[in-house]
């Protein structure tokens, strides 16, 4: 394959940008993204690239080239519910909803990679598979729903981008083996009985079983995990509806992030067993809805050095290692598979 890809990124460049600021003013949410998907099939149609859109959860796919091998390249399109608050001529135009993740550039990237590789059709030796993904912030993993669909069935590898905002603009980064984090959001919700806060004997604090879980989770993670990297964050807590009633329900949110899968079991089959004593005790109940979102990130050695090499040969100057990230990337479900 000889292109010079670099011309073509150039010579789009300010079209990219505009794809960019047009998509950042139309964010939408989870599997619910019909101007996104609009948008990107309109794009695909202009450059004259048979598409198919799964209408049940906003996913857009495409393939360019022929050949035996495939490559799968993926861009997550959906955005966040926040407040934008930049005051931007682009800025969003839905209340609540921001691209504040840089999904909008993902989808910008993979739009710009498929029209450089359609001019190029008959120079590619490969068959090169789009997938525009829906749903990467949500609990329910877009990504997880395309793997169970099949949507990786036919390629060879996977491959995306993430953009982050501590690199300088213009650099790519790469990083070997694990790189971000596993991420299960976990719901406790405790249970109990209401009662005056005068008679605190007639009721079931389910405020006091939460308080004393938050602290043995807590430690039951650090003296599993030991040295190994983890987070375990209280993001939510919720009980109780007066100063003199006692609380008959109480709920958690945690955010437990990890790499090490067996590490995670042991955690979390400790924790449970700690929350369901706690509860007895007190002479309530619990109820937990502990899942994984999304495996950990491992990025295939040798794949990795292709790509490294690739970029070397290209814009060697450009090109960075960077470090080892907690956060979350569902695009860690294709790496299961593929």
């Amino acid at each position: 394959m000889n292109i010079d890809i670099l011309q073509e990124v150039r010579k789009n460049h300010e079209t990219v940008v505009g794809w960019r600021r047009a998509l950042h003013q139309i964010p939408e949410l989870g599997t619910e993204l019909p101007k996104t998907v609009a948008f990107v099939a309109g794009r695909l149609a202009e450059m004259g690239i048979p598409y198919e859109i799964y209408e049940d959860c906003s996913c857009v796919t495409a393939t360019i080239g022929k050949g035996g091998k495939c490559i799968l390249l993926r861009g997550d399109m959906d955005a966040l519910p926040v407040q934008e608050k930049t005051g931007l001529p682009f800025a969003s135009n839905i209340p609540g909803r921001m691209h504040a993740c840089g999904h909008d550039a993902h989808t910008a990237i993979l739009l710009a990679l498929a029209r450089a590789l359609k001019r190029n059709e008959d120079k590619l030796g490969v068959r090169v598979k789009l997938l525009f993904q829906p749903s990467e912030e949500c609990e329910t993993s877009g990504a997880k729903a395309m793997l169970e669909g099949g949507a990786v069935d036919d390629v060879d590898c996977v491959v995306c981008t993430h953009c982050l905002d501590s690199q300088r603009s213009g650099n790519i980064g790469y990083h070997f083996g694990h790189y971000m984090a596993a991420c299960d959001p976990v719901t406790i919700t405790f249970l109990g009985k209401t009662a005056h806060a005068t008679m605190p004997e007639k009721g079931i604090d389910a405020i006091a079983m939460a308080y004393e879980a938050m602290g043995e989770m807590k430690q039951i993670a650090a003296q599993v995990a030991g040295e190994r990297t983890y987070i375990f964050s209280y993001g939510f807590i919720q009980g109780g509806t007066a100063h003199n009633v006692i609380a008959d329900q109480c709920t958690l949110k945690v955010s437990f992030r990890y790499f090490d899968m067996e590490m995670a079991k042991e955690i979390k089959e400790r924790c449970i067993a700690a929350c369901e004593k706690i509860a007895t005790q007190i002479g309530g109940s619990v109820e937990i809805d502990w899942k994984m979102s999304a495996p950990p990130v491992y990025n295939d050695n040798a794949l990795t050095e292709s790509f490294v090499r690739s970029v070397r040969k290209i814009i060697p100057e450009k090109l960075e290692e960077v470090p080892l990230r907690n956060s979350t990337e569902d695009f860690a479900w294709f790496l299961t598979k593929k």
